[in-house]
């Protein structure tokens, strides 16, 4: 599903970001992504949505090479790929219902099988009783829930949330990652949680990969993973 081998990015302004890593993904995993400021985790999902591309090695998303990819490919592919983003970014003269709806509209879904679909992730995230609601009238939990819905409405090959817990407290916080493992099972979506939270990691345990100053040095099975990040 997801290959990066001997994957090296040095930015235009000299900034090494990643040196020499290697990773696969099998369709269907759960993974953390963890590492302080700076240890390349934000380089790594530039590399996987395709604002990057590697400056060495390969980077190979469900088969498709990124460091290949034309630019004009690339919004098409990223139909295939969700981000959860942690400042949310919902539109706040949209509804709940609305914020979903247009993902799909930019995917071209017909009408009534893009409502159909809306519905069935907002049931899915928890939502379906504020589908007529505005970001404004949600709690951080249910805006968060919100842009989850949104991400995995095209059904996304992989789902990449980057910090989906950092504005929420920890007893929140962890009922978004058991939403983001339930949509992992039922969608049988490949998800990428990137954090720095090792209080979620150790509790939510899963397949944990370490990054420090651009290199992978931990790749634990079944996560507890003990760092000061």
């Amino acid at each position: 599903m997801l290959k990066l081998k001997e994957v090296y990015k040095t930015y235009k302004n000299g900034v090494n970001a990643l040196y020499n890593v290697n990773l696969f993904i099998e369709q269907g995993e759960f993974v953390y992504i963890i590492g302080p400021t700076g240890s390349g985790k934000s380089t790594l999902i530039k590399l996987l949505d395709a604002e990057e591309r590697p400056t060495k090695g390969l980077v190979e998303v469900a088969g498709i090479d990124i460091g290949k990819l034309r630019q004009s490919r690339i919004p098409k592919y990223r139909r295939f790929i969700g981000v959860v983003f942690q400042d949310y970014k919902l539109l706040a003269k949209k509804t709940v219902f609305e914020n979903v709806m247009l993902a799909l509209q930019i995917g071209n879904m017909p009408l009534l099988a893009a409502r159909a679909r809306v519905r069935e992730v907002l049931e899915l995230v928890g939502l379906s009783d504020k589908a007529n609601s505005y970001p404004n009238q949600l709690s951080g939990g249910q805006q968060q829930r919100c842009v989850i819905a949104r991400a995995i409405a095209n059904k996304p090959k992989l789902l990449i949330a980057d910090e989906p817990t950092g504005n929420l407290d920890f007893v929140k916080a962890k009922e978004i990652v058991l939403l983001l493992e339930k949509i992992n099972k039922e969608e049988r979506t490949t998800l990428l949680i990137v954090t720095h939270d090792v209080d979620i990691v150790n509790t939510m345990r899963k397949r944990t990969i370490a990054l420090e100053d651009g290199h992978i040095v931990a790749d634990l099975k079944e996560g507890g993973y003990h760092s000061n990040v």
